[in-house]
């Protein structure tokens, strides 16, 4: 499942089949046979899905998913005067089926979609360079006719035509390639049936890094051809995540391969379609970029999908945390692994901290809420099954992990399904434990503590706590305690916290033994917290500028030329120390260059240029919303950049276009901006004008 900052909302009528909530009578769909043909100069998608089903009663009609299609007819071998129509909710296919008949259906289509594959064209040429899936919570049947219904399962086999330039990945293994022209036709095979939200294409320029896991599982970690040094730095622990993983939950890995593809502009942090993750290529980074944005723990919650969610799916929306709830748990024992205890144990506290936040705010309900947010399904869900661990043991959590999932293998399951099964190997009665955890609409807060306390680590954790309410010498034998081998990363960074509230000369002392760990979240977090540059930090804040992060060297950089009585002399030194930059530190460096004396106007105005491209599709959602707000501070929007906010405006990814349209009605409601926003409006198609009409107030 998507993995967090994501609300879902899922509504099952019924156990069988149905069409957008139309109840259908029984059948079962058995495969999928997929056959499109993808052209970068249209935003369409055409070809054949073939379905095997059996009639399980007798029905006149047949009912299958779709939106957006443009044209469709719908044939079958086995019956064929069977009819079709179409209707809001999909295709209705006409006949007197009988039950235990089996029937082949070939559905030929053209769909347009408007969500679910999405179409990037970064270079603005009319052409996209890159199109993918995003399924779950917008469904698959927006631009393939398949079967919303997560409770019904098939194999799906799919092919793919596109360019020859270009790669395509789909789940399963490619068991061929044909070239015909300028081509390319990819085959691939499943032999496990899943639901159709899971089902994923991608196609776009990559070239692929292999490995094989412990149990001969190959691993295949796609990257753009031009990011190749950075494969070892975006997936480093990949292949320990999955071997962990394996072993662990005691379960093979259900499926024929892994694969792990970057995308553009993706809609959330990663995707576990089934054997295929998408994810977000702002994860993909340098050694430096990985320090400030990992992707070890999208990598591991969504491996931890492929069997809770992709092997066994929940049954309706009640039961999503039996998804997000184990792959955020498994995500975190993954990150035990590598990184500690201590780890893990600060990770469960920063999570009880936040539903602690979410009870008072009023906003919590009980875990067992289809309409419960992200942060109870995700984090709530992960405590619940630490909580249920403790309260069982871990072998018969264990047992009844590994029983769970071979009986509901391939199938659906509800909460009372998983706890039928615990109780069962523990022979503990999971009643109290289900009013506590599951069904109560507060987290339970003290009861967490309860647990947290149990590890020797936290206790000595919760009283560094305490002391954030403390006089700085009242705390300052605990901050001395702190910094004594062997020292705790997760102690000292709580304490570089503390001190950011204290006021007290002597705290540098203490910050400048933290720096001296040489650990780079330390040091980050250091220049997270600094206020100002003084006598005390000065020399400790200029070492940073030079760190293995590009974050701290912003950070450093920032305090720095605040202070700096020669700015373009600090902005020409730090420059020169660095070998690499990335978007967001350059964007950081020319903004203060373009407010600083000592440069001359004309080495400005270029430094002003290269800001400006930064708003262009080419770059990622979050650099050019950087781009905007430097921009927008500076007072420097010209006719490009408003082009691009418009553009911004119609994007597929809804916090970046919510971001966008409101800044478009703000800069409008300056009198002196309308006459070039106006004119710069008449770029956009009509078609494009009339949608940013209907999201925006102007």
């Amino acid at each position: 499942m998507r993995f967090l900052f994501v609300l879902l909302f899922f509504t099952f009528l019924t156990t069988q089949n149905h069409a957008q909530g139309i109840d259908q009578p029984a059948v079962d769909f058995q495969s999928a046979k997929v056959q499109i043909t993808m052209d970068p100069a249209q935003e369409m998608v055409s070809g054949t899905v073939t379905f095997d089903i059996n009639i399980l009663q007798d029905t006149d009609q047949v009912l299958i998913d779709a939106k957006n299609l443009v044209e469709f007819t719908a044939s079958s071998t086995t019956h064929p005067s069977m009819t079709s129509s179409q209707n809001d909710a999909g295709i209705v296919l006409k006949y007197r089926f009988r039950e235990s008949e089996k029937t082949t259906i070939t559905i030929a289509f053209k769909s347009q979609p408007t969500k679910a594959m999405y179409f990037i064209d970064s270079d603005v040429d009319g052409r996209w360079e890159q199109a993918w899936t995003q399924g779950q919570g917008k469904y698959t049947s927006n631009w393939l006719p398949s079967i919303d219904d997560m409770n019904e399962k098939m194999e799906w086999d799919i092919s793919v035509t596109a360019p020859d330039d270009l790669t395509v990945v789909a789940n399963g293994n490619l068991i061929s390639k044909k070239g015909e022209g300028d081509r390319m036709t990819w085959n691939y095979d499943m032999t496990n049936p899943m639901s159709s939200y899971l089902v994923a294409v991608v196609v776009g320029n990559y070239a692929i890094s292999t490995a094989t896991s412990q149990s001969g599982v190959p691993l295949d970690m796609y990257y753009y051809p031009e990011d190749e040094q950075k494969v070892s730095s975006t997936y480093v622990h990949t292949k320990e995540i999955f071997d962990f993983l394996e072993n662990e939950i005691g379960i093979a890995y259900p499926w024929q391969n892994y694969k792990q593809i970057p995308v553009k502009d993706f809609l959330y942090a990663g995707m576990e379609n089934t054997g295929t993750t998408i994810f977000d290529d702002q994860f993909v980074q340098d050694e430096l970029g990985a320090v400030d944005r990992s992707y070890v723990t999208v990598n591991a919650h969504e491996l931890a999908h492929q069997w809770f969610g992709d092997l066994v799916t929940e049954a309706s929306g009640t039961h999503h945390w039996l998804q997000e709830g184990f792959a955020t748990y498994y995500a975190m024992l993954a990150e035990r692994h590598i990184y500690g205890d201590e780890h893990y144990h600060v990770n469960l506290y920063e999570q009880a901290e936040l539903l602690n936040e979410q009870n008072q705010s009023g906003k919590s309900t009980a875990l067992l809420d289809p309409a419960a947010s992200s942060l109870t399904f995700y984090q709530h869900g992960a405590w619940a099954i630490h909580a249920l661990r403790d309260l069982v043991g871990d072998a018969a959590f264990k047992a009844g992990i590994k029983r769970f999932l071979k009986e509901y293998a391939f199938k659906n399951a509800t909460t009372d399904d998983f706890l039928d099964i615990m109780s069962q190997e523990s022979g503990k009665d999971l009643a109290s434990y289900k009013s506590t955890w599951l069904t109560n609409n507060q987290f339970p807060s003290n009861e967490a503590l309860r647990l947290l306390r149990k590890d020797l680590f936290m206790e000595a954790y919760l009283q560094l706590l305490a002391r954030r309410i403390s006089p700085f010498q009242e705390a300052l034998n605990s901050y001395k305690e702190t910094l004594q081998p062997p020292v705790q990363k997760q102690m000292v960074l709580e304490m570089v916290g503390q001190l950011s509230l204290h006021e007290d000369t002597r705290k540098y002392d203490l910050l400048e033994r933290a720096a001296a760990t040489n650990n780079l979240e330390i040091r980050q977090l250091i220049t997270l917290t600094a206020q100002e540059i003084n006598d005390y930090n000065k020399e400790m804040i200029s070492g940073m500028l030079t760190d293995a992060s590009y974050a701290t060297r912003e950070n450093a950089l920032v305090l720095l030329w605040n202070a700096a009585t020669d700015k373009a002399r600090l902005l020409k030194t730090a420059k020169k120390a660095w070998s690499t930059t990335n978007e967001s530190l350059d964007m950081a460096w020319l903004t203060l260059a373009i407010n600083s004396t000592g440069f001359s106007n004309n080495d400005r105005t270029a430094y002003l240029g290269q800001l400006q491209e930064y708003t262009k599709p080419i770059y990622s959602t979050s650099t050019r919303q950087i781009a905007f707000d430097y921009l927008i501070a500076l007072g420097y929007l010209d006719d490009q950049n408003y082009l691009d906010l418009y553009q911004a405006a119609l994007h597929h990814n809804y916090r970046f276009y919510q971001y966008a349209r409101k800044l478009v009605n703000e800069q409008y409601a300056k009198e002196a901006n309308k006459p070039l926003m106006d004119k710069v409006v008449e770029l956009l198609t009509e078609r494009e004008q009339e949608k940013l009409r209907l999201g925006t107030d102007l």
